[in-house]
């Protein structure tokens, strides 16, 4: 194989895995631990099939009264929430904070703990422009002292194929500009 054929399969091969970064359902262990008036809240997020870490995602944590309606929904998962698509299908949370990403594929934040009741605890990674992943389980409040460990699935998403397009032509642009340059400068070397 040519240098240059090698090139490009490299090339292929490293857009076609950051455009479907998100390809594999998505193993997720949240730690909600009782902080004063605060729930901590720490996420890791591993790739089934890949068993990579998560890194980069966009992330939040909320927390949901629930309702009949969230009940038939998780009556429905067996007893947890595994969706893709509207980010909002559970409805409006009544406590929500956003996740920073302090250690590879680890999340973590914290809020105010609601009052003591009956919740679902949602994970939703809206990662990629036009999708959503959304991932819950029931949990009530108070917590013991001890906390409560969640494990939960996030489903595979599918990058819209619109995004995907103008996902892969901004990351192909750098390379097309440097093939320019070196192209323009190979044919300056062979004029002289």
């Amino acid at each position: 194989m040519t240098s240059k054929r090698w090139a490009w399969t490299v090339l292929f091969a490293l857009l076609a895995g950051l455009a479907w970064g998100h390809a594999e359902p998505v193993q997720v262990v949240v730690v909600v631990t009782p902080a004063g008036q605060e729930l901590k809240i720490d996420v890791q997020m591993v790739g089934e099939v890949s068993t990579l870490p998560i890194r980069g995602a966009v992330v939040e944590a909320r927390f949901y009264v629930r309702t009949p309606e969230l009940q038939q929904l998780l009556d429905e998962g067996g007893g947890s929430v595994s969706r893709a698509g509207d980010p909002d299908l559970l409805g409006v949370p009544v406590a929500s904070v956003p996740l920073e990403e302090p250690k590879e594929g680890g999340y973590r934040g914290a809020l105010p703990a609601p009052p003591p009741g009956d919740y679902v605890l949602a994970v939703v990674d809206t990662t990629f422009k036009g999708e959503a992943a959304v991932a819950a389980k029931p949990l009530r409040l108070p917590l013991p002292p001890t906390g409560a460990t969640l494990a939960l699935q996030l489903p595979e998403t599918t990058t819209p194929n619109r995004y995907l397009l103008y996902a892969l032509l901004g990351l192909a642009l750098p390379a097309l500009v440097g093939i320019g340059f070196a192209l323009a400068a190979r044919g300056e070397r062979k004029a002289d």
